[in-house]
């Protein structure tokens, strides 16, 4: 996030989605006026503890922020939540000033993927993932119809993860907050996924959850 933006003067950047505001107090930390809107007040409650900036309540597709008023805008593992991606990109559009950009990180399962114990164990959450996450065609065309141009789509960091079953209990891993994915499955998919596990882990001492995950960034720029 850091090297996507021109540091040249103190600059506003919104995040979208921004949750606890994890982010804001990194990008505000590095000299950045940050705001940040999400739609649960509870998020915004925990962030307004970290960060000094104007916190929001509101959508993607319709930001309570002027026009023309910031300089760069983040969706943080947020694109795939918004309930009209071609309506937040409109907005986003609007609240960038003329020369600014719109920094998108987070996975793309359309690209392939490495081995993760939440796609192994539980499946249903792929063909999910496959549905929510829109491909790097169906980014670039939609933010090309929004009015972006100068398009990038790059790898952003490589995770790497492997833990007993022990240790993913121990850690949180498996509790259905800790990813979306899990949040997403039903009950009776979330406890059959469990018990795989459990199974998986009793029959092979040498067990283990592993991990390997592309996190991708997709860049536009706002014509100036």
């Amino acid at each position: 996030m850091l090297g996507a933006i021109d540091r040249a003067g103190r600059l506003r950047v919104l995040e979208v989605g921004c949750g606890t505001g994890k982010w804001l107090a990194e990008l505000a930390s590095a000299g950045c006026g940050v705001a940040g809107v999400d739609p649960s007040a509870e998020m915004l409650r925990r962030a307004a503890a970290e960060v000094k900036g104007s916190l929001c309540r509101g959508s993607a597709e319709s930001l309570p922020c002027r026009s023309a008023s910031f300089d760069a805008v983040f969706y943080v593992n947020a694109f795939h939540h918004f309930a009209t991606p071609e309506s937040a990109l409109g907005e986003t559009f609007r609240v960038l000033r003329p020369g600014g950009k719109l920094l998108s990180i987070g996975l793309d399962p359309h690209e392939g993927t490495g081995p993760w114990y939440v796609y192994e164990f539980f499946p249903e959450t792929l063909a999910l993932d496959l549905a929510r996450f829109p491909s790097r065609a169906r980014r670039t065309r939609w933010m090309e119809a929004a009015g972006f141009r100068n398009i990038d789509v790059r790898v952003a960091e490589r995770l790497s993860s492997s833990r007993s079953f022990e240790e993913a209990i121990h850690d949180g891993v498996l509790e259905p907050s800790f990813t979306s994915q899990l949040m997403a499955l039903s009950r009776a998919e979330y406890s059959a996924g469990v018990e795989r596990i459990r199974c998986a882990a009793g029959k092979d001492p040498a067990f283990r959850l592993r991990a390997e995950l592309t996190i991708y960034a997709t860049e536009a720029r706002k014509p100036g």
